[in-house]
């Protein structure tokens, strides 16, 4: 994908540079934005006529019957008895932190307690 990106960004850079010397930049800024328009606009078909048809073939789910909350409950019991105690109080702490932050919060704190994880392994 990567390759396929820097490959894209050279010949683009390459049709501008042609389309700009030989007859101007406007037009050569106008030129390769009406192309990309236009290729935005057929992928963008395909994939509306794919979904529509994937999503007219999909069979309904039934709705389970269980009750989600028993299921968590049911891992957090084998998570809990698995565990040393110190496993069992951080278990605990976490949901603590889980039910009172937000998920923006979370996020952040996903992010810089990973950062600094990383940081510690790199040494």
């Amino acid at each position: 994908m990567l390759l396929a990106t820097l490959s894209l960004g050279f010949g683009t850079f390459a049709a501008y540079t042609h389309l700009s010397a030989s007859e101007g930049p406007v037009f050569a800024a106008g030129v390769i934005s009406a192309a990309y328009g236009m290729v935005a606009i057929m992928v963008g078909g395909a994939l509306a006529r794919w979904h529509a048809r994937s999503s007219r073939h999909r069979p309904a789910v039934p709705a389970p019957n269980e009750n989600p909350n028993e299921n968590l409950e049911a891992l957090l019991q084998s998570l809990a008895a698995t565990g040393t105690p110190q496993d069992q109080m951080a278990l605990i702490a976490a949901l603590r932190v889980g039910r009172e932050l937000s998920p923006i919060e979370l996020l952040a704190l996903s992010l810089i307690s990973g950062f600094f994880a990383g940081r510690q392994t790199g040494k």
